[in-house]
Formats: C-alpha cells, sequence, structure tokens
C-alpha cells in the first residue's frame, strides 16, 4: 500500500446517473457515480455533485470538493472544473 499527493483534479472515465433509490435511498436521485481518473493516474469511485446530471459527460474537468459528513470527517466528491 502506497500514498501520494494528488492535485484534486481529473477527468470523467465512466459515470451511471441513478434515477431511483433502493431501500434507505428511496428518496435520494437523481444523483451521479462516477469513476473519476485523477491527473496522477489512478481512479477513483465517486459523486458527481453541483452539476445537473444530464450535463455530465465522459471526459469533462472535474475537482475535488469535500463533502463534511457531520461526524469529524469528510467525504471527497467531484464537481466541474472552473479553470
Amino acid at each position: 500500500l502506497s500514498t501520494f499527493d494528488a492535485s484534486g483534479r481529473g477527468t470523467i472515465y465512466s459515470f451511471a446517473i441513478i434515477r431511483k433509490g433502493a431501500m434507505a435511498y428511496k428518496e435520494a436521485g437523481p444523483f451521479v457515480v462516477a469513476y473519476v481518473e485523477l491527473e496522477e493516474g489512478p481512479r477513483v469511485m465517486t459523486n458527481i455533485v453541483e452539476c445537473p446530471v444530464d450535463e455530465v459527460r465522459v471526459g469533462m474537468n472535474v475537482e475535488v470538493v469535500w463533502h463534511d459528513t457531520g461526524q469529524g470527517n469528510a467525504l471527497y466528491r467531484f464537481r466541474p472544473a472552473t479553470a
């Protein structure tokens, strides 16, 4: 196992739009689950936020945004890159 510093930037490699949640997530949706390829090479599974689901595209440039869980930690998600 190794670690590395990442820029927080990447591109959408693949994604799916979840329009209706199941079980505890019935009211969730629509939302995007995606693989983002980081500039440094690795791919991470994440959510795409701050973007209408129908505007998400493979190859879209994205940047990391941190969402506080309220439990002393944060989840990484990605939004369209601003620059």
